[in-house]
């Protein structure tokens, strides 16, 4: 009875070893480990698997069929590559200053002389005295000019004495900006209005 029962093992055995090498035979084998024989690593029939050449590590697991290919970093452009497109420069905070150029065939045209690119004088209810007050405070340009407000300018006024009592700075600002931008026709008809700059 003993024998009888091992035949009928042996055969099964034997048809499960036949049944599992022609599935390993006409499958792709990489994933399921056939009897007797490892995992087959090699490239399958269509040729888009890599081959195992041996230099990785046993595992556990199955290998997996396909391996994802880990990109190269982008070349860096050498300073001396010519083709390369030119970075952009950060924006500052601090804006520059406005460059003002005096346009004096324009002011000529609109009955201005002035003496120089920043005469001050040229702004109606400035002197010469006054031009000098507000050169030794560090105002020597129209665009500096344009920018001080009445009680700083009157505060120069005050501490140069009293000789200065009847100067009234309300529109010097003003004159100023249109100087600094060569608006001079612009100044010509504010002036037009004006009695001793004001």
């Amino acid at each position: 009875m003993f024998s009888c029962c091992f035949w009928w093992f042996l055969l099964g055995a034997l048809v499960g070893w036949l049944l599992n090498w022609l599935l390993c035979r006409f499958t792709n084998c990489s994933s399921m480990k056939c009897w007797g024989k490892p995992a087959d690593t090699t490239s399958s029939k269509t040729g888009n698997q890599p081959v195992n050449n041996g230099s990785s590590t046993a595992s556990n697991g199955p290998i997996p069929a396909v391996l994802t290919a880990i990109p190269e970093p982008a070349a860096k452009p050498t300073p001396s590559s010519k083709n390369t497109a030119p970075t952009a420069k950060p924006t500052s905070l601090v804006s520059t200053p406005k460059v003002y150029v005096l346009n004096t065939a324009v002011a000529k045209a609109a009955g201005f002389n002035p003496k120089g690119p920043n005469d001050l004088t040229v702004i109606e209810g400035i002197g010469p005295k006054i031009n000098e007050l507000f050169s030794n405070a560090g105002i020597i340009t129209f665009a500096q000019l344009a920018k001080q407000t009445v009680p700083q300018m009157q505060k120069i006024l005050d501490e140069a004495g009293a000789g200065y009592k009847l100067a009234k700075p309300t529109t010097w600002a003003q004159q100023a900006a249109l100087a600094a931008e060569n608006k001079w026709s612009e100044l010509k008809a504010l002036q037009d209005k004006l009695t001793g700059g004001v």
